[in-house]
């Protein structure tokens, strides 16, 4: 666990099947004993969660709120065991929880032969990733708070909808300190792709949307970013950075659509 800034911790090292991907969840204290968690992780990753939390000296117990991003099992296969340990409230964008109850099905990639595609690329294979993950199953999530776009939670974060990724993804900021925590509204560094990119269509819902919501970032002031995927937490020329990857999602759209 690392303290970005004051009262905001990253939990990374948690496992993610695809290699180099890797998964962060975020810790926001919001007053002593008091605290955010930004969305969760693989329920494999559950032990290594706990350890950098009684490393830190907090008690998971002092988790009251738990929002997801997005309805992505790396995001919320564990929710319901932290919630189970920490009686947290569960907040996600009002149309994500039809998916995450189950109430909906979901249709969305990343599907399994996609999937299967990326891991062979990278190397690896399904019955690999099996040994270690098990049967990934979600959910049901029963979601207690319903957010839309604008809404505040905690102290400070507000919400931002970000669609496209999914339809209901969302990206929390904290215009005092100016920091974005982004989920996966862009990934950085990771699947051998250097820097700042717009997470392509093998596992965005909506490439389009997933674009113009990207470039939604552009009228925040965001000094720094934080991102569910990345090689490092983006921490200065963040706007810069942003712009350039929207840039090439939109020029790379366009050759693909020519």
């Amino acid at each position: 666990m690392v303290e970005i800034v004051p009262k905001v911790h990253s939990i990374d090292g948690l496992d993610h099947p695809t290699p180099t991907v890797g998964m962060v969840s975020y810790l926001i204290e919001e007053s002593p004993n008091d605290y955010t968690l930004i969305d969760t992780c693989f329920t494999c990753s559950i032990p290594t969660f706990e350890s950098y939390l009684s490393k830190a000296g907090i008690d998971i117990k002092d988790i009251n709120r738990i929002v997801l991003t997005h309805l992505h099992p790396d995001h919320v296969e564990a929710a319901n065991e932290i919630k189970r340990k920490t009686i947290a409230t569960i907040y996600s964008h009002w149309i994500e929880a039809s998916y995450l109850s189950k109430e909906l099905d979901y249709n969305g990639p990343p599907d399994r032969v996609a999937f299967e595609h990326v891991l062979k690329i990278m190397g690896t294979n399904i019955d690999k990733i099996t040994k270690k993950f098990g049967n990934i199953h979600v959910g049901p999530i029963v979601i207690d708070y319903l957010l839309e776009d604008g809404d505040f939670i905690g102290n400070s974060l507000q919400v931002i909808h970000t669609p496209g990724h999914t339809p209901g993804h969302i990206s929390l900021y904290d215009k005092e300190h100016r920091i974005l925590f982004g989920g996966d509204i862009l990934f950085n560094s990771i699947l051998n792709i250097e820097g700042l990119f717009v997470p392509p269509a093998t596992v965005t819902k909506d490439l389009e949307t997933s674009i113009v919501s990207a470039r939604r970032l552009l009228n925040l002031k965001i000094e720094k970013l934080l991102l569910a995927h990345q090689s490092t937490p983006i921490l200065e020329n963040v706007q810069r950075m942003i712009e350039k990857a929207v840039s090439v999602a939109i020029s790379e759209k366009n050759t693909i659509t020519k």
